[in-house]
């Protein structure tokens, strides 16, 4: 059985998020309608041990904005061989095409390397889920320290070791690729293996979500229409187009190799995108991309 909340403050608008409306989760009561909410689902079950409420820990001691926060229980450690999780959607509808900006601050303490928070999003309603970390489909996701990625034992990506500094975090997609009849849901869980360490876990306040076409973090300008870089490559190349004021998008990506046979391809993507050939022998490829705008051909060298 899943619970329903509907609760958040006013909607805090960012000075350059101007172009859509804001939908806002502070933790701190229905002070917004539920149409200006996110409506956060935390599963009932009993031993998930996400809570909104007002911390009572060491470092987790006060929300980000007063009183209530959502974090991994308000006042005790969190247990060993724990999977928690809550979630919520976003409807694209609500936007339109630009970019998808995901804000929230949030404080860590986690055993580095064992325990850690994943964060994952599903375009199909929850039936398959991918991690947000190292991912094409993410535009840009910033804000915390490095020292605080990590690949978990389990072989998860995820937040670990301790942040005690509130970090105003960025998760941004490019909507380009999703259809009217998509929608977004993200997940946010801690894992914890077998021993305690006696840690405070996630806690997470002010969570935003905003349409924009103004971009969220400086970029250089881009001259040409379209790159691919870098080349040669050990395997990765990232695929940019330029900025436009109007609709594109990638419609598909082709791998040739020097036979002139496709040995790999790639469906509707964003205009930022990467793709990884490094499971294919060093050579000489073709790698064609195709917008609704143009097409290029770029000669790629293979070079593990």
């Amino acid at each position: 059985m899943k619970e329903k909340i509907i609760i958040g403050l006013i909607s805090l608008v960012i000075p350059f998020l101007v172009q859509g409306q804001t939908y806002s989760q502070y933790f701190d009561g229905a002070d917004t309608s539920a149409f200006n909410s996110l409506l956060i689902n935390i599963d009932t079950s009993s031993s998930n041990i996400w809570q909104i409420g007002q911390p009572q820990k060491i470092i987790f001691d006060t929300a980000a904005t007063f009183p209530n926060a959502i974090v991994t229980d308000t006042s005790n450690y969190y247990p060993t061989n724990n999977t928690s999780s809550f979630s919520f959607g976003v409807d694209p509808q609500w936007f339109g095409w630009g970019i998808l900006a995901l804000q929230w601050k949030q404080k860590l303490d986690m055993d580095i390397d064992y325990d850690g928070g994943i964060i994952e999003f599903s375009s199909d309603t929850g039936n398959t889920w991918q991690n947000v970390f190292n991912n094409p489909y993410v535009y840009n996701f910033y804000g915390f320290d490095t020292a605080n990625q990590d690949t978990l034992i389990s072989g998860d990506y995820a937040f670990s070791g301790t942040d005690s500094t509130w970090k105003d975090i960025w998760l941004c997609f490019d909507l380009s690729w999703l259809s009217f009849s998509d929608s977004l849901m993200f997940r946010y869980t801690l894992k914890s293996d077998a021993i305690d360490n006696n840690k405070e876990g996630w806690i997470i306040d002010n969570l935003i979500s905003h349409i924009t076409i103004i971009h969220t973090v400086n970029e250089i300008k881009q001259e040409k229409y379209m790159t691919a870089v870098p080349n040669p490559t050990t395997g990765r190349i990232n695929i940019s187009t330029k900025k436009l004021d109007e609709f594109h998008i990638i419609e598909k990506i082709e791998l040739i190799n020097i036979e002139g046979k496709l040995v790999q391809k790639w469906g509707i993507s964003p205009t930022k995108f990467y793709v990884d050939i490094s499971n294919h022998p060093n050579g000489i490829y073709f790698l064609n991309v195709k917008t609704n705008k143009s097409s290029e051909t770029f000669k790629i060298v293979l070079e593990q």
